[in-house]
């Protein structure tokens, strides 16, 4: 069986698909799947599908219904389409990611390299193409999720960063400050203003140093080295990620 991805057409959760999970209430053990793409035909598809194989599924067709049900449902697994109506997922993928530990499958039409590696660093664990066999999704599925009553956990949410632009500050969720020269908090700002975006460093040169970049301009290198290395202990060290020969992504700040 080969799932066929179209073009957005907006729809409503699949009824057989809720018949199904309400159906499975009793069976906890069952895995639960979030398909956020906002093809209906697609989602009923995939859904009668996945139900063959005992799995229990959860549909949206917009992104911030994606979000919703991240927020209230204990998800084994998402399913979710690069292109979401009017949505790049893979720059909200952090966003997602600040919210689950729920194994996200990407689904895309996209066979750029430097997508599926982007998608990959901001928080995606697989990527699939179309168009994607049911029997390759199902496979796909079972060895990225949890093992019937080892559910993912909702990651426990934390208060917010907060970049004060005018007092020129950023601010630890427990009130602290995190202590940045002048030219870090500039690239921070610069930074936080596209998380999930690339931002080249010609582009990071003007809004950080106020000139052009030069080849072998290592100025905007060794300020995100510094960054980098003040954000680490809380962020992690992939809080900023390379793009060789490009510029950097900051993945944003958790709940931010």
């Amino acid at each position: 069986m080969t799932l066929r991805i179209m073009t957005a057409r907006p729809g409503v959760a699949d009824p057989e698909a809720r018949a199904m999970e309400t159906a499975a209430l009793g069976q906890a053990a069952l895995p639960l799947v979030l398909l956020a793409d906002d093809e209906r035909e697609l989602t009923d598809e995939m859904a009668a599908y996945l139900a063959r194989y005992g799995l229990r599924t959860v549909v949206a067709n917009s992104f911030p219904a994606a979000l919703a049900i991240v927020e209230s449902h204990r998800l084994d697994a998402i399913i979710l389409d690069q292109r979401l109506g009017p949505v790049d997922t893979l720059p909200h993928l952090p966003e997602l990611r600040a919210r689950t530990d729920a194994p996200i499958l990407i689904v895309t039409g996209n066979r750029e390299e430097t997508d599926r590696v982007l998608g990959l660093e901001l928080g995606a664990d697989d990527f699939l193409v179309k168009p994607v066999s049911g029997r390759e999704l199902v496979a796909r599925l079972r060895a990225r999720i949890r093992r019937p009553g080892n559910m993912a956990a909702a990651v426990p949410r934390r208060d917010r960063w907060r970049l004060q632009p005018v007092e020129r500050r950023l601010v630890r969720p427990d009130g602290s400050l995190l202590e940045l020269t002048g030219a870090e908090f500039d690239l921070m700002a610069a930074l936080a203003a596209q998380p999930g975006e690339v931002q080249t460093r010609e582009a990071l040169t003007l809004q950080v140093f106020r000139r052009a970049w030069r080849p072998g301009d290592r100025a905007v290198d060794n300020a995100v080295l510094h960054l980098r290395q003040k954000l680490a202990p809380e962020l992690g060290e992939r809080c900023i990620i390379t793009i060789r020969q490009v510029g950097y992504v900051f993945i944003g700040f958790p709940n931010g």
